[in-house]
């Protein structure tokens, strides 16, 4: 049987796959964002791909800061807050 081993990341790639699970987290508590059978929709997996992008090119030299993409973060998590509580 093959040994699961979970690679040792740098900091900045640790707190990439962080900011990562959360988004995917998010995506998984709305059933808005989910197939019958559980797996995300094509919709819920494009907005997957963009903020994958957004988050790997705030870790690229030159481009968008680290600072700015948890900015851009936080302010997705507040619309996703304000939508929740419209539905509600």
């Amino acid at each position: 049987m093959a040994e699961f081993r979970i690679p040792d990341l740098n900091a900045a790639d640790t707190r990439l796959a962080e900011f990562v699970f959360e988004f995917v987290q998010f995506l998984l508590d709305d059933d808005a964002n989910l197939t019958p059978t559980g797996n995300l929709n094509s919709a819920a997996k494009q907005k997957l791909r963009g903020r994958l992008q957004e988050l790997i090119a705030a870790e690229t030299p030159g481009d968008a800061s680290a600072a700015e993409a948890e900015e851009a973060e936080e302010s997705q998590d507040d619309e996703a807050a304000e939508v929740a509580e419209e539905k509600s």
